[in-house]
């Protein structure tokens, strides 16, 4: 007959987000791309996409976890790195985020009804506190 061995069990440990990342693409308009750097802030106002309009848009949070810099081109595939730490407080719950710029170029990106492929997306990774 054969021993079992019980090895202890670790007890589990919550994970941390360690790192954030939003993908895009900018769209095949000839004006999408932008020389300018735009800023990428979470939103603090309660919003409604079928509702929204420049007289409603929502307030937006003074915290910049991101910027994006080089999507000067259109139809390009491109990410902006964020701080992870700037957006822990959102985790397990919808979220946000918007454009901002005071420059006086557009960056036009593809969005939420896009093809998939084309989406934005905002990638989290997790690892051990």
């Amino acid at each position: 007959m054969s021993a079992i061995r019980a090895s202890p069990c670790r007890p589990l440990r919550p994970a941390r987000c360690s790192g954030a990342r939003l993908t895009f693409r900018t769209s095949s308009d000839s004006t999408a791309g932008s020389a300018e750097s735009h800023s990428i802030v979470p939103v603090t106002g309660a919003w409604t996409e079928s509702a929204v309009t420049h007289d409603t848009r929502p307030s937006l949070s003074t915290t910049v976890p991101g910027t994006i810099t080089g999507a000067a081109s259109v139809s390009t595939d491109c990410s902006a790195e964020l701080n992870a730490s700037a957006l822990g407080g959102a985790l397990g719950s919808a979220t946000s985020l918007a454009l901002t710029s005071s420059g006086t170029d557009s960056l036009r990106i593809w969005s939420s009804e896009a093809t998939a492929a084309c989406r934005p997306q905002l990638v989290l990774t997790f690892g051990d506190e």
